[in-house]
């Protein structure tokens, strides 16, 4: 397993708002010192779900499930310890330095999520750092995708090149054999090579927030096909994943309604 600092897991956990965390998932409302809602682990039509900003705690009184916010996370989004520290990370904007122990982690899933995180990030810094003029610029322009929806979405671009991605990983430590199993790269007889290039690229997230896979759109008529998707992984299942829901959430809960459409660039 991935080895984050115990200072750092510390450090996360004490800046947390146990609160803010629960109430994306639970409509909680004040109770004394507690907050108190309907469990979203069993049934019930009473509340008994029960909130402790002080002691920064969950407990149900009716089916008796407790603990932090990591704990949580863990019950309710069905992910590992370190996947719910890195949830809570990303919301405190707190970055998370990659180690030898996620390097050596013995976990396939563990390791795919970090090689697409890996991922995300270059393709996002690619975008942002991209020329104004660049093709991709000049694209995102003209289909009207502001910078707003650029960082929200952590849109990114795969720049023309044959082992852009390949590269920069091997030198995080991560070898073509897990770009390969993550649908990011692809091994031909005498060569492997990135698999999505000169790409508007569209990370798909878990509810949790976790980077599963990708989508990339070609720039001009000329390259074909015009979308690139990932392939299914150990992470990422098609059915289980709605693009765009992570950062609808919150309007979900608020509105109660959604309007699903066909693609990528329809949602945006």
């Amino acid at each position: 397993m991935a080895r984050i600092p115990e200072e750092l897991i510390d450090s996360i956990r004490s800046q947390a708002d146990i609160v803010d965390v629960v109430s994306d998932y639970v409509t909680l409302r004040r109770s004394g010192r507690n907050y108190m809602g309907l469990c979203p682990f069993h049934d019930e039509k009473t509340p008994s779900f029960s909130v402790n900003p002080e002691k920064q705690i969950f407990h149900c009184f009716g089916c008796g499930k407790g603990g932090n916010v990591f704990s949580f996370l863990m019950e309710h989004e069905n992910v590992t310890f370190v996947e719910a520290v890195h949830h809570v990370a990303r919301r405190l904007h707190i970055t998370i330095p990659d180690t030898q122990g996620e390097r050596e982690a013995g976990s396939e899933a563990e390791s795919l999520a970090r090689v697409t995180r890996f991922a995300a990030r270059f393709f996002h810094d690619r975008l942002l750092n991209s020329d104004r003029d660049s093709v991709v610029r000049r694209y995102a322009e003209r289909r009207g995708l502001s910078e707003e929806t650029i960082k929200s979405f952590g849109l990114g671009y795969a720049p023309d090149s044959w082992n852009d991605l390949l590269s920069a990983a091997r030198e995080k430590g991560i070898g073509a054999d897990w770009l390969v199993k993550a649908g990011l790269a692809k091994s031909g007889e005498q060569r492997t090579y990135d698999a999505f290039r000169k790409r508007l690229i569209f990370p798909i997230q878990a509810p949790s927030g976790r980077v599963v896979g990708f989508g990339g759109r070609a720039l001009t008529d000329e390259d074909q096909p015009k979308y690139l998707n990932s392939p299914e992984s150990p992470i990422y299942r098609k059915n289980q994943v709605l693009y765009g829901l992570y950062q609808a959430r919150d309007a979900l809960r608020r509105q109660g309604q959604a309007l699903v459409v066909e693609g990528y660039m329809d949602l945006l």
